[in-house]
């Protein structure tokens, strides 16, 4: 199995679909084998490569679980990661051939599976009566996105970083939502703890297999989730709960993503944040901004001098995405200005030499042009 699973899993491998492997020998395994309450005994799960090599799975190994599935440690190769789905979806024919037909859908995807940002699949796992019930995918490190939300986390968790550096994890994001969305790949849920950042800056999308995702060969339906988060989430679909089960727009990821870029660069605060105001909730949903000046409401106290060091084309474009484009999803700018608007504050920052230009706490605000 060792070399076999190495060899599937060298660098770029082809993507390895839901091919029958050779038939193998019966495994036992309890129903229960995933019970995370057992206070002893080692639980173990055999999985088979595509050629029916067997690999042994223990309870120990378990990374993280969630609606899905199980997550599970590589020991012969840390680089990887084993994602096994909960018995509910395997033994759920319905289910199982959903899941099948979207793991195909993905690996069929040579540039996201390729691409080092993303903890993307890269071939089927099955069990012993060669059933699919999971896949290998790469091994994502570092801090959720959740650590630029506090100038505090970010002096803890990134020491030196300063707004110059928060703005390029911004643009290295914008630049993986950007390519996933030229294969129509949406990212459904923005979540923080979906994006995972390293000490150069790097950021990788995990949770892949949430993405809606494009049909593949004869099955040209799209694959839909419902997973969001509802301050990321476009205001429409707050409204009408109904539109989660239809396809995801690209307004819809434009929105979210805005909100994400823009709470990265005001280290933790939401756009729609006000003095006085809810929880991030219902102040979105309240569509007040403090961007606009005629909304009647303000920053919370302190931030205005973060905000004052933002160019001021980066805050017209925000305020064309969360002021115009609230109710007229069409009014929403595209992804690729966000890019360029990004791109212009990091090169404005590197030749200022105004210390508050680039400090993610600045001791003054930015003086208003005469």
């Amino acid at each position: 199995m060792l070399n076999n699973l190495l060899k599937y899993l060298a660098a770029q491998p082809k993507p390895v679909r839901n091919v029958t492997p050779r038939k193998v020998g019966k495994v036992q395994t309890g129903s229960d084998w995933l019970t995370l309450a057992v206070p002893s005994g080692e639980r173990s799960r055999i999985v088979y490569d595509p050629a029916g090599k067997p690999l042994s799975l223990k309870k120990s190994d378990i990374l993280a679980h969630g609606g899905e599935g199980f997550v599970y440690k590589l020991s012969i190769n840390p680089h990887y990661l084993i994602k096994v789905c909960k018995d509910e979806t395997l033994n759920n024919l319905r289910k199982q051939s959903a899941f099948c037909d979207r793991l195909d859908a993905m690996l069929a995807l040579e540039e996201c599976r390729k691409a080092d940002f993303l903890a993307w699949p890269q071939m089927s796992v099955f069990d012993a009566n060669r059933k699919v019930i999971g896949f290998v995918m790469p091994r994502a490190n570092g801090r959720t996105l959740r650590a630029l939300y506090a100038p505090c986390q970010v002096k803890r968790f990134f020491p030196g970083w300063d707004r110059l550096q928060v703005t390029k994890v911004a643009l290295n994001l914008v630049n993986a939502v950007q390519m996933l969305a030229r294969h129509r790949v949406l990212v459904n849920d923005f979540n923080p703890d979906n994006f995972l950042i390293d000490m150069q800056g790097k950021v990788t999308l995990i949770d892949c297999d949430s993405f809606q995702i494009p049909g593949a060969g004869e099955k040209q339906n799209t694959f839909l989730t419902r997973t969001f988060t509802p301050e990321y989430t476009a205001p429409e679909l707050l409204f009408k709960p109904e539109l989660f089960n239809c396809e995801r727009t690209p307004e819809q990821v434009r929105f979210s993503l805005a909100v994400v870029v823009y709470m990265i660069l005001m280290s933790g605060l939401h756009p729609y944040a006000q003095c006085g105001g809810s929880d991030p909730i219902e102040n979105l949903k309240s569509g007040k901004c403090p961007l606009d000046k005629t909304s009647g409401v303000r920053l919370p106290v302190g931030w205005y001098k973060s905000v004052s060091w933002l160019p001021e084309s980066l805050k017209e474009y925000f305020v064309k995405m969360f002021i115009d484009g609230y109710k007229e999803p069409m009014k929403r700018p595209l992804i690729g200005d966000l890019k360029a608007e990004l791109e212009n504050f990091i090169e404005i920052m590197r030749k200022s030499k105004n210390k508050n230009q680039r400090a993610i706490c600045p001791e003054n605000a930015r003086r208003k042009k005469q």
